[in-house]
């Protein structure tokens, strides 16, 4: 008898995370125009009745009832709608186990054709309150984001096996993610030397640590803005930045637009459903 253990596999399975930001129903009219959308995190959009208008650049893409939708993290676009759309829309990152969400760097716009049945079961998903109902919503997510990724980028590719200081280091940063976080406190809390840590960080992600720590941090903020839960000093003050100015001058270099405005256009008419 011999058992095989699979270590490595258990590692990345428990790097790579769905976390989901939003989950609404849209009811969208002539209303819903909004230019220069971009965020950190992945939307799929369910459309049920009537058609509205994605651009992205000089490509123009109709959101009509048949079709899944899946904009990539990071990708700029404009929305519109001539008359009406429903939709059940959502937020949400799928985290590689480098830090990044799976769908950045992709360049277009996905779309899953033939899948009104998709967009259907997710209505009726997100109209229950039962604990099936959630991993069943959760499983069609996996699904519809495991077909997309396989259109976008159709070959394998292989996840590359982290040095133990690599995944010790990920597994710190994930449970003390702060803008006060110091690599020199992560290398006393794995016992190695600050230079050993940024080698073998910077070896195994292709970036550095610094880095990633203010990419989780500026992720982390984007969703803490859109919850609305929370005041723009109360995020700043989540994350751990001194104060509020801090914090806006952080995300302003990051992303290019104040947290403010980012809340002010991604939140456009939440009121009414309407992200």
């Amino acid at each position: 008898m011999k058992v095989v253990v699979k270590n490595e596999l258990l590692y990345f399975e428990r790097q790579i995370r769905l976390e989901l930001a939003e989950i609404s129903y849209g009811y969208l009219d002539q209303n819903w125009n909004i230019k220069n959308l971009r965020a950190a995190f992945t939307r799929v959009y369910f459309p049920l009745q009537g058609k509205g208008i994605l651009t992205f650049g000089d490509r123009t893409v109709e959101l009509v009832p048949g079709n899944v939708y899946v904009i990539p993290s990071g990708l700029d676009f404009s929305c519109s709608c001539p008359e009406y759309l429903n939709k059940v829309f959502v937020h949400l990152n799928l985290t590689h186990p480098n830090g990044n969400d799976a769908f950045l760097g992709v360049k277009s716009c996905i779309i899953l054709e033939n899948s009104f049945e998709l967009a259907q079961k997710m209505e009726q998903l997100c109209n229950q309150r039962d604990f099936q109902s959630v991993m069943e919503l959760k499983l069609l997510l996996y699904s519809v984001l495991e077909r997309a990724l396989s259109m976008a980028i159709p070959e394998r590719i292989e996840l590359k096996q982290y040095c133990e200081i690599t995944k010790s280091a990920l597994a710190y940063i994930e449970s003390h993610l702060s803008a006060d976080l110091k690599i020199q406190e992560i290398a006393d809390a794995l016992f190695v030397s600050k230079v050993v840590l940024q080698k073998s960080f910077k070896a195994d992600l292709e970036k550095s640590i610094g880095k990633y720590i203010d990419d989780c941090l500026m992720a982390r903020a984007e969703i803490l803005l859109l919850e609305r839960r929370m005041t723009v000093k109360e995020v700043g003050d989540r994350l751990g930045f001194c104060d509020q100015f801090y914090f806006s001058r952080k995300f302003s270099q990051y992303h290019e637009i104040s947290p403010r405005r980012f809340r002010q256009i991604h939140c456009t008419h939440r009121d009414d459903f309407s992200s």
